[in-house]
């Protein structure tokens, strides 16, 4: 009888620390989390831009609309002004203005690192009118251009990005005034900003 009392007993005062025996046990377990996902805007887009140009040393101030088809890539048509303007000199009495608005339809592929950060690089084709007025005389004709452009690009938002890039402008020969003007080129640096809808 004694002997059943404390086996009972040693019993009670076992299961408190059986339980503890059991008890789930944790541990630190790392969880495994994807890469970010570069960001796949798809549908139109609205821009403006400004790039100084070097031989010009005038400003290109530039707007575009375009489409992006999702997968990097895009097509957009860009328009935009360069002005440049010459005082008189004892050679040539007159003040020259020169105009020159280009047109170009432009395919540009993007590539981001991550939701926020990539570059992009591309290629226009079109034309551009290029206008002089010197003293009386003045005129204007449209030429064949290329161009090419390369930069990087933050997106603020889903929405909104900035960039900013390099391009190179082409103008194919220029007859104005009873005379020719050989191929027009220019290198830039510029920034804008673009809207996604």
């Amino acid at each position: 009888m004694k002997y059943n009392t404390l086996l009972a007993a040693a019993a009670l005062f076992a299961i408190p620390s059986g339980l503890k025996a059991g008890e789930a046990v944790s541990t630190n377990t790392q969880s495994y989390q994807a890469p970010m996902t570069t960001t796949q805007h798809q549908g139109w887009y609205l821009g403006a831009g400004v790039d100084y140009m070097f031989d010009a040393e005038e400003p290109f101030y530039n707007g575009h609309v375009g489409y992006d088809f999702g997968n990097g890539s895009s097509l957009f048509l860009e328009s935009g002004w360069i002005g440049e303007e010459e005082d008189a000199s004892f050679l040539f009495p007159f003040s020259a203005d020169v105009d020159i608005v280009p047109v170009t339809i432009n395919y540009k592929y993007e590539w981001m690192f991550n939701d926020h950060f990539g570059v992009y690089a591309g290629l226009g084709l079109g034309a551009a009118n290029v206008d002089v007025s010197a003293g009386l005389a003045s005129g204007d004709d449209w030429s064949f251009m290329a161009q090419a452009f390369a930069g990087v690009v933050y997106n603020v938002t889903p929405n909104f990005e900035i960039y900013a890039g390099a391009r190179y402008m082409w103008i194919d020969d220029v007859s104005l005034l009873g005379t020719s003007i050989d191929d027009l080129d220019d290198v830039g640096l510029g920034a804008g900003i673009r809207f996604n809808f």
